[in-house]
């Protein structure tokens, strides 16, 4: 069975949190949570999150960034 994660959740989880997000990219993590919220990650934000990816080793996409990715779930 596959399960879609949304861009935000995506994210979060690959970041290792919403506070760890929220430093990579220099924001406040109640606007990381209004992400997660929403489900996605703001255009203005978007090029921002997947730098800071690149920079980390993070294995992202922009992709990923626009529209989540499909896992297996067990």
């Amino acid at each position: 069975m596959t399960q879609s994660i949304r861009p935000a959740e995506l994210a979060i989880n690959l970041f290792g949190g919403i506070r760890s997000l929220a430093r990579a990219v220099d924001r406040d993590p109640a606007a990381i949570s209004r992400w997660k919220k929403r489900g996605r990650i703001p255009a203005s934000a978007q090029v921002e999150v997947l730098a800071a990816a690149l920079e980390r080793g993070i294995p992202m996409t922009a992709n990923d960034i626009v529209w989540g990715r499909d896992v297996v779930a067990d």
